[in-house]
C-alpha cells in the first residue's frame, strides 16, 4: 500500500520554504482546518491560485435545520408569528448557502 493519499497521484519532490509570523501561521493554520486541508496543501493550492472551500460542518447544517423546525413552531404561536417569519427565513438562506456543493 502506498504511503500517497488517493488523490495524490505524483511525486512532489521540491520543496519552497518560507517565514512566517506566528500571527501568520496560526491564520494560515486555522485556514486549513476549517478546508479539511494540511496547511502544506493549503499553501500549494494558494501558491497555484487554485480554488480552496472550507469542509462544511454536518453538524451545524443540522442545527440550523432544528432551529427552523423549531421557527416553524413559533409561527404557528400566534404571539411569535411576526418575528417567526423572518427568523425562518435567515434560517433557511444559511441551510441553502452551506449546502451547496462547492463549484
Amino acid at each position: 500500500m502506498s504511503s500517497q493519499s488517493g488523490s495524490e497521484c505524483r511525486r512532489l519532490t521540491k520543496q519552497v520554504g518560507i517565514r512566517l509570523t506566528p500571527e501568520e501561521y496560526d491564520r494560515l493554520l486555522g485556514e486549513a482546518n476549517a478546508a479539511g486541508l494540511t496547511l502544506a496543501a493549503l499553501t500549494r493550492r494558494r501558491l497555484l491560485g487554485l480554488h480552496i472551500t472550507a469542509q462544511v460542518d454536518a453538524e451545524l447544517i443540522r442545527e440550523l435545520r432544528r432551529l427552523g423546525g423549531l421557527a416553524k413552531l413559533a409561527i404557528r404561536t400566534p404571539s411569535l408569528r411576526e418575528t417567526g417569519h423572518p427568523v425562518l427565513h435567515d434560517i433557511r438562506r444559511a441551510i441553502d448557502a452551506l449546502s451547496r456543493p462547492a463549484s
